[in-house]
Order: structure tokens, then sequence, then C-alpha cells
């Protein structure tokens, strides 16, 4: 499967995909220890902050 949108997931053991124009795929994951990852939520937030905001990404909803 091919990845060609960005993908934005919250919460523990999830994984934040940037697709780039030129098809680079960039990953931000978590930790998958629910309570590790609340100790450590401003980092994983941080992390995704910054791989996400060098570009307004048009980013959908999916539920």
């Amino acid at each position: 499967m091919e990845e060609v949108q960005s993908i934005v997931a919250l919460g523990a053991g999830t994984v934040t995909k940037r697709v780039y124009p030129d098809g680079l795929i960039e990953r931000c994951d978590t930790v998958k220890d629910v309570g590790l990852y609340i100790e450590r939520i401003d980092e994983m937030i941080e992390r995704k902050r910054r791989l996400l905001e060098e570009e307004n990404l048009n980013l959908k909803r999916v539920y």
C-alpha cells in the first residue's frame, strides 16, 4: 500500500506520518505504554508539532 497523504495520529502507540511532495515519508511515533505516554505528553506533542508545522498541511478528519 502506498502512502499518499499525511496522517495525524493521537494517543499511546500511534504513528503520525508526513508525506512530502517528492514522496519522502517522515514518521513520528509515540510510546506504547499509557503511563509513559501521560508522563511524556508534552514531548510527544512537541515532536508532532515540529513535524507538521513546516507546511500548512491539508488534514482530513477520519472517524
